[in-house]
């Protein structure tokens, strides 16, 4: 074992692990940005809330002095989250979505749920939309203050950096309309899940978002990516085409824990 001396040592070995460092931890500096401060929580024995309450009470573990989001499949976490919340005073809102599974991936993590809902192990090809008018395309950063536009957690500054950042790291999907501008996309997020989707108001109810969706589903699952997404009990348009793309229901939720300091 080497024995350090002096602030010049110690300055060098910090320098050191801080390259060790996963990128995400590296990026979580900023105290309002809870899309970057976010924590994706799974935990083996959920009915134990007292081994939760210690781990996630850490400081070492969350940072509750920041704004942040939880996120996690598991609903029964929502007890411990809420009594932590209490005790670190901080204001937590909960939200709970459909969480969907599409069939390829279903078929190899879970494939008894295809068997029992009588599904097939491929999404279905959706109705041809006009591919002279709408080409398939990536999004660029250019494009993020649109999608922060439209999209449901976003419409602020740290959404947009957020947005900036999934479209310069992970795989994009846009449709490009008439004049050479996206009318509908999809991004994905650093959890690996489909995320943003949306398609402009003046070109809905064509089928767009089904086409986009079934196109990045084929590329994804070509590239080795597992595929799913979530969305919101109340969005029924959502839920409709999952059910016609036979994207498969998943027994838990989606959870989200949106956490800010009093």
């Amino acid at each position: 074992m080497l024995h350090l001396q002096g602030p010049q040592m110690l300055q060098m070995l910090e320098k050191s692990l801080r390259k060790s460092l996963p990128e995400s931890l590296k990026e979580m500096t900023d105290d309002f940005d809870h899309y970057t401060n976010t924590y994706h929580i799974y935990s083996k024995d959920p009915k134990d809330p007292k081994n939760c309450h210690e781990l996630l009470g850490s400081s070492e573990v969350i940072n509750w002095k920041q704004h942040l989001q939880i996120q996690s499949s598991q609903s029964s976490l929502d007890e411990v989250i809420q009594n932590l919340a209490a005790t670190k005073l901080v204001k937590v809102k909960r939200t709970q979505c459909i969480l969907y599974m599409m069939p390829e991936t279903a078929k190899k993590l879970v494939p008894s749920l295809l068997e029992a809902k009588n599904l097939s192990p491929k999404s279905v090809k959706p109705k041809a939309i006009n591919q002279e008018m709408f080409k398939l395309s990536s999004l660029d950063v250019t494009h993020a203050a649109l999608v922060n536009k439209f999209w449901h957690f976003g419409g602020n500054d740290w959404s947009q950096r957020f947005i900036e950042r999934c479209i310069r790291t992970f795989p994009t999907f846009c449709l490009l309309g008439p004049e050479g501008t996206p009318v509908s996309w999809s991004l994905m997020d650093q959890t690996g899940e489909i995320r943003m989707g949306c398609t402009m108001p003046e070109y809905r109810a064509q089928g767009l978002i089904s086409h986009l969706l079934y196109s990045q589903v084929q590329a994804m699952e070509k590239l080795g990516f597992l595929t799913y997404n979530h969305t919101d009990r109340a969005n029924k348009i959502i839920q409709k085409m999952s059910d016609t793309l036979q994207h498969v229901p998943m027994p838990c939720d989606w959870n989200q824990w949106n956490c800010e300091p009093l």
